[in-house]
């Protein structure tokens, strides 16, 4: 595009200007001068949701300094639309969802010695006239909005933000990697399970996919990715290109909302077949010790639009092999490994210095660094306003962190939790067990911490409950839950049982409905509608399977504690497993007698204590725990 001599001649000394190609643009005979944010909005949506021929694809100039001129010029002749100085614009603003992301609002006042270009009209127009921009991505949204409110704001003349719009800018990338396997049906893969965010655990001689995916986290550049050269995998660490072996990926890329289906968060995204075959990566089926691991490397080179070298983001991965039949449980929130990247580029400059927004010119470098480790759990939607103090927290406040900060307590209970599935196995060969009730209540009452394990000898028992009373770690919780229900690993009947229970209709829907709603209210798992939808299939499943309980509110805190650490199918068994095994479905049979015969023993133990301080500020006890126990301290009761 050539330089206009008008606009060289109005700007003045720097007559550079940043141009942003192929913006849709409109102009409606409304002045939207005092509008407020949301009255623009609504305009955008109007626009958004009824598609009209109105906008002409334009380019955008703006001037360096707050005395240019605007121009907006039609982007195949180049005939100037609209002229205005830049400091004449009194309303700038944009969508403020993500419906409405992409649009622009400027409004300006015309003056005797600033006229409209408008052919149909003789005279200047006496009022505000408005402008609507549409960019192709948000962050040219946000970058027109930034550029333009910098650029009126500085002090007259002042270079700081003039220099600073030439130098290299940055974005800011996001690797996501998982690994899945065949589930057995050769058509559906699920994920691999992870220790402490970066170890997959594997199983050997497994069929497997590789999934990738990318998104774009940051930046004032759209980084415009047109394809994917390959995906490249290599056994090892610090590996030159020579010594990876190329996996393709160009034939199953998704984009959009596909690829987010297809791995969650990434715009963009593909897989490729573990190649289980090849002699390099013959160490994936040799199984470790728990302590051993295999590290191997994971190379994705991006395709960027007008580029020529392709981009490659690097990751040093680490995996465990197990045998080809281990047992997993899955969180309904595992994620896949991710690595964010910098990328400095810099963007087109012609021979006038004018700046082409967008348009990369070059990939000056790439810097990997790991993200921070945010919270998964939403904060509690009790606001926590000055005058918040006092308020009560909803039940299901707080959270619980997965990160397990003491290595030694977690290798003890890695062996511990082996061990016990060694002798699980020998007991159900040597036809062990407890299968009276009344012989499980006679060995809880007698400290036992499980009654599926007092065979195993008091020694491993002693194990056991000093583990617990350290504490279980998060990623283990319920496979140990699991192991001292006494619930079979290789459990099938009552899974089966639960999928046919949940095809049936049921008289209690109705009643678990009203309840989902007050079950851990400020989590934000059961305020979603995927945790409200399990926590009701487990509940109305098991009102099925135990008819004579049916349904009964206490039992749906008791499910949704599992729901946060297994599958629907897995929390069904667990609950079914605890309340025979454990006693706790007498709580809710013969008028609740069970249930008021262990409230009687908690007040009891309460009262040696803090009976007086209940008394004093008229706590209800059980009521108190009830309401507003945090997750973290419910789990510690839990446990023991």
């Amino acid at each position: 595009m050539d330089s206009n001599p008008s606009l060289d001649k109005t700007n003045g000394s720097d007559s550079r200007c940043i141009y942003f190609e192929d913006i849709q643009f409109f102009s409606p005979n409304i002045d939207m001068s005092s509008w407020n944010k949301n009255e623009v909005n609504k305009y955008f949506h109007v626009l958004e949701n009824n598609p009209t021929d109105c906008f002409t694809v334009v380019n955008l100039l703006i001037p360096t300094n707050r005395e240019g001129i605007l121009c907006i010029t039609d982007s195949i002749s180049n005939e100037q639309l609209i002229c205005f100085p830049l400091n004449e614009i009194k309303n700038l603003s944009k969508g403020s969802d993500t419906a409405t992301a992409n649009y622009v609002l400027l409004t300006h006042g015309t003056s005797s010695n600033n006229e409209a270009i408008d052919p149909s009209s003789e005279e200047p127009l006496n009022m505000y006239l408005t402008h609507i921009l549409r960019c192709p991505t948000y962050h040219g949204t946000l970058r027109i909005i930034d550029v333009i409110r910098r650029i009126i704001t500085e002090e007259t003349g002042s270079t700081a933000t003039r220099s600073g719009v030439w130098e290299p800018t940055s974005v800011t990338l996001r690797l996501h990697l998982d690994i899945r396997e065949d589930d057995g049906s050769s058509v559906n893969f699920t994920p691999v399970p992870k220790e402490k965010s970066e170890l997959f655990k594997m199983r050997k001689s497994t069929a497997k996919r590789l999934f990738v995916g990318v998104s774009q986290l940051d930046g004032r550049v759209y980084l415009p990715i047109n394809g994917i050269l390959d995906v490249c995998l290599g056994y090892g660490r610090y590996l030159s290109d020579s010594e990876l072996t190329y996996l393709g990926g160009e034939e199953n890329v998704t984009r959009g909302e596909a690829s987010s289906n297809s791995l969650n968060g990434t715009s963009f995204s593909t897989w490729v077949t573990w190649p289980s075959n090849h002699n390099q990566f013959s160490m994936f089926d040799v199984i470790g010790t728990r302590d051993e691991c295999i590290f191997f490397t994971v190379v994705v080179r991006l395709l960027i639009h007008k580029l020529e070298e392709p981009l490659a983001l690097r990751r040093i991965c680490r995996a465990r092999v197990y045998k080809a039949d281990e047992i997993f449980w899955l969180s309904l929130d595992r994620k896949p490994v991710i690595e964010d990247y910098t990328i400095k580029l810099t963007e087109s400059i012609d021979e006038n210095g004018n700046l082409y927004a967008g348009k990369i010119q070059k990939i000056l470098n790439v810097t990997a660094f790991h993200p921070e480790n945010n919270q998964s759990i939403v904060p509690s939607v009790v606001n926590q306003t000055e005058d918040s103090d006092n308020e009560p927290l909803m039940s299901g406040n707080g959270i619980v962190s997965r990160e397990v900060t003491d290595d030694q307590l977690l290798l003890e209970w890695g062996h511990l939790v082996t061990e016990w599935h060694h002798k699980v196995r020998q007991s159900q060969a040597n036809g062990l067990g407890v299968s009276t009730n009344s012989l499980r209540i006679e060995l809880l009452h007698s400290g036992c911490s499980g009654p599926h394990i007092s065979h195993f000898g008091s020694a491993f028992c002693q194990r056991i409950r000093r583990l617990v009373s350290r504490g279980i770690p998060d990623a283990l919780r319920a496979e140990v839950w699991q192991l001292l229900s006494g619930c079979p690993v290789d459990e099938s009947g009552l899974m089966d049982a639960y999928r046919i229970l949940i095809t049936k209709p049921c008289k209690h829907d109705e009643v678990i409905r009203r309840d989902l709603a007050r079950t851990f209210p400020a989590h934000s798992f059961f305020r979603d509608k995927i945790g409200q939808e399990s926590l009701f299939l487990v509940s109305r499943a098991y009102a099925l399977y135990d008819e004579e309980v049916g349904y009964c509110q206490g039992l749906t805190f008791f499910a949704a504690v599992l729901l946060l650490h297994m599958p629907v199918e897995q929390a069904f068994t667990l609950l079914v497993q605890v309340n025979n095994n454990y006693g706790v479905r007498e709580f809710f049979l013969n008028d609740f007698d069970g249930l008021h015969m262990r409230l009687y023993q908690l007040d009891r133990i309460i009262q040696v204590k803090y009976d007086y301080h209940f008394e004093v500020v008229n706590i209800v006890k059980f009521l108190c725990n009830h309401k507003l126990i945090r997750v973290k301290q419910l789990l510690k009761i839990w446990k023991h």
